[in-house]
């Protein structure tokens, strides 16, 4: 009597894990379909992989990064500092020739150096700060992130999309897997104290 009882539990659970985990599994198996007495099989997210990689990409365009907040990201961009260090290595390399660096000659180059410089940096900074208005407008223009990330979803092997898939949502499958468990278990508890109480 006493196993009886303690075996609707615990078959319960394993047949509630099983279910959940095969089901998962059916979500992204079989990834070619065949077909079974004129039934075609194939895992749901093989079957819809373009319906998803758009849903996705539409997600991440609405939510996360659309064209409009790269071409925000380059109009605030600011080069000052790159620019300076990249005129600043050109300048210094063009002036690096033995003649300058005799003593008098030396002094001079080092406040032309300096002028020359500083007069790079301005025009450069000020023609990229009148230009940064049009090729964020280009950006806008220009670039679909949704189409870019269709593209670059769909170009993934099944294997590969399989992976990103649950790369995200690796946690709550296992914890479906564990809840079916869960589920057959108190199932069979039910099961076992019905028989208990009102068995014959």
């Amino acid at each position: 009597m006493q196993m009886s009882l303690f075996l609707p539990p615990v078959i319960g659970a394993a047949i509630g894990w099983l279910t959940n985990y095969v089901a998962i599994k059916l979500l992204f198996r079989p990834h070619v379909p065949f077909n079974v007495l004129g039934w075609r099989v194939q895992g749901v997210i093989p079957k819809r992989r373009k319906e998803i990689a758009r849903s996705i990409a539409r997600t991440i365009e609405k939510e996360l990064l659309s064209s409009e907040d790269l071409a925000k990201a380059l109009s605030g961009l600011n080069w000052e500092r790159e620019i300076e260090r990249t005129v600043e290595e050109v300048v210094e390399h063009r002036f690096s020739s033995r003649f300058l660096q005799l003593p008098v000659v030396g002094m001079v180059s080092q406040g032309l150096k300096s002028q020359i410089k500083y007069i790079l940096t301005r025009e450069i900074v000020t023609h990229l700060d009148r230009k940064k208005g049009a090729l964020a407008a280009k950006v806008r223009q220009n670039i679909d992130v949704k189409d870019l990330l269709v593209t670059k979803i769909d170009q993934l092997d099944l294997m590969r999309f399989e992976r990103l898939l649950t790369d995200f949502i690796a946690r709550e499958l296992k914890h479906l897997e564990y809840l079916g468990g869960v589920m057959g278990f108190l199932i069979g508890v039910f099961q076992s104290l019905f028989t208990y109480f009102f068995g014959t």
